[in-house]
């Protein structure tokens, strides 16, 4: 007995998709930072880098700030974030660098491949990485008198370095040397800005302090 269609069963056929063309145009100096930003975001973003990430601070100890040891993340009540720093390569320099390669040699320029290509070489550890506390993190960004260094990072920086060296720009050379010297000239002075200070501040006709009601109680008294 042959099987018969049911009324309420149609056929409907789908056409091919038209192929999408994906043109990306750096003419200019604002437009390629914009699109080395844009696969900044895409890199952590991702689940591998986040996976990435979580894995390095679980199995390899990068839960723990260089500067300040004692602090680690989930070592308090409070939830204590520890940050991984790129060092002495940004991730902007390492996106800037595998899309000079894409560039010279006339491969297509796709954000998601770049960005492919930027996690890959997270995952063969060719990359220069830190963990640091927020705090830490903020001053080394935003304060030329806190410097990491070269010493303290975990990866092989250096095998970037060899593979792309055809596409390193002189300035990121320029600034790994500046960083390579300031290494080997360390001081125990070098550090002065992660230490902490107080300071006393006397004020005229105000030779003792007197001791202000804190709690309920004392408040109720006074």
């Amino acid at each position: 007995m042959s099987k018969q269609k049911s009324e309420f069963i149609r056929n409907l056929k789908i056409t091919k998709p038209e192929s999408m063309e994906y043109n990306v145009n750096l003419v200019t100096e604002k437009d390629k930072v914009k699109f080395i930003k844009t696969v900044e975001r895409l890199v952590r973003a991702s689940l591998e880098y986040r996976d990435y990430i979580q894995f390095l601070k679980e199995n390899i100890g990068l839960d723990s700030c260089i500067f300040f040891q004692k602090i680690t993340a989930g070592s308090t009540k409070r939830k204590i974030k520890i940050e991984i720093h790129h060092e002495p390569l940004t991730l902007y320099d390492i996106v800037s660098v595998v899309l000079t390669k894409f560039q010279e040699e006339g491969l297509e320029i796709n954000a998601l491949d770049i960005a492919d290509e930027v996690m890959n070489i997270h995952y063969q550890n060719m990359v220069g990485l830190v963990p640091l506390s927020k705090t830490a993190h903020e001053m080394v960004h935003n304060s030329t008198k806190v410097f990491v260094p070269l010493n303290m990072c975990y990866g092989n920086y250096s095998d970037f370095l060899r593979e792309y060296e055809p596409y390193i720009s002189e300035d990121i050379y320029d600034k790994i040397e500046r960083k390579l010297e300031k290494t080997s000239n360390l001081t125990n002075d070098s550090f002065d800005a992660l230490v902490k200070e107080f300071t006393y501040i006397s004020v005229d006709e105000f030779d003792e302090l007197e001791k202000q009601p804190t709690s309920k109680d004392e408040i109720m008294v006074a």
